[in-house]
């Protein structure tokens, strides 16, 4: 059972929230935790984060909004990049060796992989006397919590997909523009279409996008594994029939195949009008949308319905935790709780690039900013349709495999029976062992 969360009690439940972004409320204090704040001393904080473009400049510039907010803490933020491992090799030596910083990053979908490192948070939440679910956006706080009630971490933001579409294009074909009844072999049928020239002349139906190997396992109502972790399902024919529709996608040039996706990068290829769809995180859409311009008329729908009305969308999820061994939790903890819910400076740096923790922005703000013709009121409507990120954190290994089945389709030209049947017990064993089995 998760521990109760509303822990608001006597005059601290009617703390308001904007006490709480001014910096309210008494840090809790652990076991071996100094409170420097008697001493006079400037606490020393340091905090590390992941991130690269626009994800990198708004984890930046919240720590910035931070700063500017408490002077009196002496803040070393660095952002450290997840490609080819960077991250996962720095943060696990880190903390091997004891020496992480304050405040690390991390993702509901670590499922509890590092939790021994992680301090409870319940004593500081308790302390602070208040309802996490009233400042916290709906749905963001129930992935960290672990089954015994620890809570490891605290919500930063989280991101899903739409469909993006270039309407010039569509109306060139005479195609009749995407909706949201559409499924993906309807996107599969019109994306084909497109297809046509070579080199840099060609033309594509839909762009290849890192999110695909994922997506191709639940979008004809696959799924990767039980909803209690317990049991690998894919080995199953709706897993084989989404791979094979993605393959036949780059078989019939309808999707870039990997030496057209090398050659130019995945959004340019739409914001230069040479893919007709794409999708596009929350992440991503100010970008984007900045690099069209005027270019070509766009607009963008849900992602295609699944059979059996599965979920349709894929969701990443962030936030921070404290280590155990932060030599500054009293500071550490005011990080935590303005980073999620009690600083709208920060929380609004946060929203180019997600949708932020902090409710009250994330139902306004967030909500209401628009990227050409796509609101954010799109990411939040399709809360409800995501699945979180299958192969993310203690899923990673048989997440590599995935990866081998998706190429052995994508690149070699194999069928998804002669993918899955060659690699299927390499993945079972590697999702088996996660699982501690």
């Amino acid at each position: 059972m998760k521990l109760k969360k509303v822990l608001a009690v006597g005059l601290a439940g009617v703390m308001t929230i904007g006490m709480m972004a001014c910096g309210g409320g008494q840090s809790a204090s652990s076991s071996g935790a100094t409170s420097q704040k008697d001493s006079g001393e400037k606490q020393k904080l340091v905090i590390w984060s992941w991130g690269a473009d626009e994800e990198k400049k708004s984890r930046e510039d919240a720590v910035a909004a931070f700063e500017k907010a408490h002077p009196e803490i002496e803040v070393e933020h660095s952002v450290i990049p997840t490609a080819d491992h960077v991250w996962d090799q720095k943060m696990t030596a880190a903390l091997t060796a004891g020496t992480g910083p304050d405040v690390i990053q991390m993702s509901p979908d670590y499922y509890g992989l590092y939790t021994e490192y992680y301090e409870d948070l319940n004593p500081y939440v308790e302390k602070e006397g208040v309802d996490l679910e009233s400042v916290i956006t709906e749905g963001m706080l129930d992935p960290y919590y672990r089954p015994d009630g620890k809570l490891e971490g605290m919500p930063l933001l989280q991101n899903v997909f739409v469909m993006a579409y270039n309407k010039d294009l569509f109306d060139e074909k005479g195609i009749d523009y995407p909706t949201a009844d559409w499924t993906w072999d309807d996107v599969a049928a019109a994306a084909k279409q497109f297809a046509g020239g070579e080199g840099a002349d060609a033309t594509y139906g839909i762009v290849n996008h890192w999110i695909d190997p994922p997506m191709s396992i639940i979008c004809k109502g696959g799924s990767a594994y039980s909803d209690d972790l317990t049991t690998c399902e894919i080995d199953s024919q709706e897993v084989r029939d989404g791979l094979d529709l993605f393959g036949d996608l780059v078989q019939s040039k309808a999707m870039p195949d990997d030496t057209a996706a090398k050659s130019l990068p995945k959004e340019q290829l739409f914001v230069s009008g040479h893919a007709a769809m794409y999708t596009l995180g929350g992440f991503e859409t100010k970008l984007i949308s900045e690099e069209i311009g005027e270019n070509f008329k766009w607009d963008a729908v849900s992602m295609p319905k699944v059979p059996n009305g599965g979920k349709n969308n894929l969701m990443y999820a962030t936030g921070y935790s404290m280590l155990k061994t932060s030599q500054n939790k009293d500071a550490a903890w005011t990080f935590l709780k303005e980073t999620t819910y009690a600083n709208e400076d920060m929380a609004k740096e946060t929203c180019r690039a997600g949708m932020t923790a902090c409710k009250n922005i994330a139902e306004t703000y967030y909500k209401d900013l628009s990227y050409g013709p796509i609101t954010n009121a799109a990411y939040m409507e399709s809360l409800s349709d995501a699945k979180l990120n299958i192969w993310g954190g203690a899923y990673s290994a048989p997440g590599d495999v995935w990866t081998q089945i998706w190429q052995s389709v994508t690149i070699d030209g194999k069928t998804a029976d002669e993918a899955i049947n060659e690699y299927y017990p390499a993945l079972e064993k590697a999702f088996n062992e996660a699982n501690g089995k």
